[in-house]
């Protein structure tokens, strides 16, 4: 089987763009990691051949303001996914990328969290202690994503499962990071 073909859009809120360059965060490095992520083995079964999704980069206030709208909580949080493949699938032409959905980040979270570090769940599977903002964006975009394909952590199995599916495909997302295991 082939590698799906992928569309990704980064879309970065102006007035984040001079904070992202200083916190070493590029558009085009996160793309390319969640590029490879999406064409893994692991996730062959779960990947339509030919997709898209769109990733937005904002800040707390527009997280906060979505999340409260959306999920009826009333704070900011780290990512949030809409999945375009919930409920009643439709059929496209061949030649029309399937949308997975969009994907939201708050970058003042996603600072404060690498401020802090990789979750510890993370830890045995990386080879550095030091988790720069790029990877944490790059984290929550994976997880995220795997929210778009219909993972989810409701349970403590689904959890388990999704969080077993995230330390696997770690180090396709940050290679130079993570352990492959």
């Amino acid at each position: 089987m082939s590698a799906p073909a992928v569309r990704l859009h980064i879309i970065v809120r102006p007035n984040l763009r001079d904070r992202l360059k200083k916190l070493n965060v590029f558009p085009s490095t996160i793309k390319k990691r969640l590029e490879r992520v999406l064409k893994h083995d692991l996730l062959a079964d779960v990947v339509p051949l030919r997709c898209e999704l769109c990733l937005t980069l904002m800040d707390d206030h527009e997280i906060h303001e979505l999340n409260h709208m959306y999920r009826d909580r009333d704070r900011p949080t780290d990512v949030l996914s809409f999945a375009m493949l919930e409920g009643e699938v439709f059929a496209l032409p061949e030649e029309i990328p399937t949308p997975l959905g969009d994907l939201m980040i708050s970058l003042d979270t996603a600072e404060r969290q690498a401020e802090r570090g990789a979750l510890p769940r993370l830890k045995p599977a990386l080879t550095t202690p030091v988790w720069s903002c790029s990877e944490e964006v790059s984290f929550l975009a994976l997880h995220g994503l795997l929210h778009l394909l219909g993972f989810d952590h409701e349970t403590d199995h689904e959890a388990e499962v999704m969080e077993d599916l995230e330390l696997r495909l770690l180090g396709c997302l940050l290679p130079r990071s993570a352990k492959n295991l």
